[in-house]
C-alpha cells in the first residue's frame, strides 16, 4: 500500500513547475446577471415613485386622517370630477405643529387619485407668489391662510362682485388660526395649545366648496323655544346641532310649525328638537304630508323633563316608532341614576363603524319600543332600525316620580332599552330607488346636545345620522382625532392618591433603595 501511494504522489518530469496558472476568464453569463439587476433596481425605483404604501407608526396615529375623510375624498363628488380641487396652504414654516398639518394635507393629493391638488408656500419667503394668489382670491396675507378652490378654472380671478353666489361657494378661505384649539393651562389663566381641528375644518370645506351653496334644514322653532340667538350660545344645544350641520354643508333654519301649511320643498330635512309643546292635529298633517314626500329626512329629540306630547307620539305611532312613559334608570340604586351606559346597535349602515361600541349617555332619557307587528307598516315598507340600546343592568322606571325608586318587573319596563330607532320607509334595498325613501331617527334623549357632555363618538354618530337623512353618506363615519395633549379625568379619591404617590411616595421609595445599596456596599 505504501508503494503505491509513493507511485502516484510523484512529479511528472514533464511538467514545468515554475509555469504561472492560467487567468480565468468571467463567464458571459455573470455579465447578463449584472444586466438584469441593473433593470431590476430600476424599475423598482420607478414602481416606488410612482405607487408607494405610507405607514404612520405613531401611538397616537398623528399622520393619518380619519375614515371619515378618505370615505368623502374616495367618493363619486370627489372623483368624478373633471378638474381637481385646488388647496392653496399658505402657512409661515417657523408656525408650531406646520409638518404635523401638512403631512396631513398630503395624505387628502395622495388618496385622492389626482383629484385633489395642495400647494405649499410661505407667504413670507415667496412674497411673488402671495402676491399672485391675493390678486386671484382678493385677499391679503396678515396671517396663515388655506384656500380650497373647486372650481372648474382656478387660475382665473374670482368673481365676487358680479353676484354669482354659486362660484363663490365654491371657494372657502380658511384662516389657519381656527385650526388649533386653545385650553386652559394649568394656571387656569394661560392658554395652551390641546388639540389640532384642521383634519374637521378641511373636510368640511372640501366638502363645502364641492357642493356648492348649502342645502336647508329647517329646524321647527315654535315648539322648542329655537331663535338664530342659541347658534351663538356655548351652551345651548343647538350651537353643537349648528357645528354638526355645517360640518354637512347644510344651513340650520327656523321655522313655526303653528299656521304653516306645508315644509318648503326645498327642505332637505326637518328637525324637532326637544319639544316642549305638543303639536296639533293640523301640524300633525304638516308633517305626514313632508314624510310622505319621496325624498324626507326627520330627526326627533325629545325631551323627557317636558310634557308629555300626547299628539306628537301619536304620529310617531303611526310610523312604528312608540315612545314609552317611562325614564331609564339603573337597577339596585337608592337615588335615580340616570347616566346610560348604552351600545351602539348593529342595523343601519350608515353606524357601521360605529355597532357594538360603548359610550355613556347623561341627562334622563326615554325608552323606546319598535312596533314590528303592524301589518299597515309592512305594506308601507316601513322598516325600523335599533341605533342605541342600554345595557341589561338599566331598566325603565314608570313611577319615575316616586321616590325612593325601585324595580318592579310587574309594572317597570326590564332592560336592555332601546334609546335611539330609525326607520326608512321605502325601497331601502334597491341601489337605484335608495335615493328615493324617507329617513327618520328618533332619540328619547336630547342631552347628548349639551355642548359641555358630549362625546366625540356621539358627535360623530349624530353626524352620522344626518348625513344619512341628506343624502350625504360619504361624510358618515368616525371622525379626527388629533389631540396635543391627554386628558385623564380621575375623582377626589383617585386625584388625592396620586397626589399623596408622588409627593410621598415616590421619594421614600427612592430612600429605601438608597439605603439598601448604602447597607450592601457597607457590608
Amino acid at each position: 500500500m505504501s508503494d503505491t501511494y509513493t507511485e502516484s504522489t510523484q512529479l511528472d518530469p514533464n511538467e514545468n513547475p515554475q509555469e504561472p496558472a492560467k487567468k480565468v476568464r468571467a463567464p458571459w453569463m455573470t455579465w447578463v446577471n449584472l444586466f438584469l439587476l441593473t433593470i431590476i433596481v430600476i424599475c423598482c425605483n420607478y414602481v416606488g415613485c410612482q405607487e408607494y404604501y405610507r405607514r404612520d407608526l405613531t401611538e397616537d396615529q398623528r399622520y393619518d386622517i380619519s375614515q371619515q375623510s378618505i370615505n368623502l375624498i374616495q367618493s363619486d363628488l370627489i372623483q368624478k370630477r373633471e378638474t381637481p380641487i385646488k388647496i392653496t396652504f399658505a402657512f409661515l414654516r417657523t408656525t408650531q405643529n406646520y409638518t404635523r398639518m401638512r403631512s396631513l394635507l398630503e395624505e387628502y393629493e395622495r388618496l385622492s387619485n389626482g383629484k385633489i391638488k395642495v400647494e405649499f408656500f410661505d407667504p413670507l419667503r415667496q412674497p411673488n407668489k402671495a402676491r399672485e394668489v391675493a390678486l386671484i382670491y382678493g385677499i391679503e396675507f396678515k396671517k396663515n391662510q388655506v384656500i380650497i378652490d373647486a372650481r372648474p378654472d382656478t387660475s382665473r380671478g374670482l368673481d365676487t362682485f358680479e353676484g354669482n353666489q354659486q362660484e363663490a361657494a365654491s371657494v372657502r378661505i380658511l384662516d389657519g388660526n381656527n385650526f388649533v384649539v386653545y385650553g386652559p393651562g394649568p394656571d387656569g389663566k394661560t392658554q395652551k395649545a390641546v388639540a389640532l381641528q384642521i383634519e374637521d375644518l378641511m373636510t368640511a370645506n372640501i366638502y363645502g366648496a364641492a357642493t356648492g351653496l348649502p342645502k336647508i334644514v329647517y329646524v321647527i322653532a315654535d315648539k322648542s323655544n329655537f331663535s338664530n340667538e342659541n347658534l351663538n350660545d356655548n351652551n345651548s344645544i343647538f350651537q353643537t346641532l349648528n357645528r354638526i350641520c355645517r360640518s354637512l354643508n347644510l344651513q340650520l333654519v327656523p321655522i313655526n310649525l303653528s299656521g304653516l301649511s306645508k315644509i318648503p320643498d326645498n327642505a332637505a330635512s326637518v328637525m324637532l328638537i326637544g319639544p316642549k309643546y305638543d303639536i296639533t292635529p293640523q301640524e300633525s298633517e304638516v308633517l305626514e304630508e313632508y314624510w310622505n314626500r319621496p325624498n324626507s329626512g326627520m330627526l326627533v329629540m325629545l325631551d323627557p323633563q317636558a310634557d308629555e306630547p300626547k299628539q306628537l307620539y301619536r304620529f310617531l305611532r303611526s310610523q312604528g316608532l312608540r315612545p314609552q312613559n317611562d325614564r331609564v334608570m339603573l337597577k339596585d340604586r337608592k337615588n335615580s341614576v340616570f347616566e346610560i351606559n348604552a351600545i351602539f346597535a348593529q342595523g343601519l349602515n350608515c353606524t357601521k363603524e360605529f355597532w357594538n361600541s360603548s359610550t355613556g349617555l347623561e341627562g334622563q332619557s326615554i325608552s323606546l319600543v319598535a312596533d314590528t307587528d303592524n301589518n299597515a307598516l309592512a305594506y308601507r315598507r316601513i322598516e325600523t332600525y335599533p341605533l342605541l340600546v342600554t345595557t341589561p343592568e338599566f331598566y325603565g322606571e314608570t313611577k319615575y316620580t316616586q321616590f325612593p325608586v325601585q324595580f318592579d318587573e310587574n309594572e317597570d319596563n326590564p332592560g336592555p332599552l332601546c334609546i335611539g330607532l330609525a326607520i326608512v320607509k321605502g325601497n331601502n334595498n334597491d341601489i337605484n330607488l335608495a335615493k328615493e325613501t324617507g329617513r327618520m331617527a328618533l332619540l328619547g334623549n336630547v342631552d347628548i346636545l349639551q355642548p359641555k357632555s358630549i362625546k366625540p363618538e356621539q358627535r360623530d354618530f349624530l353626524r352620522s345620522l344626518t348625513a344619512w337623512m341628506t343624502d350625504r353618506e360619504e361624510l358618515s363615519g368616525i371622525g379626527a382625532r388629533h389631540d396635543l395633549t391627554v386628558k385623564i379625568n380621575l375623582d377626589p379619591k383617585a386625584l388625592s392618591f396620586v397626589e399623596f404617590i408622588t409627593t410621598l411616595g415616590f421619594p421614600i421609595l427612592a430612600l429605601l433603595i438608597a439605603l439598601l445599596i448604602w447597607n450592601n456596599r457597607r457590608h
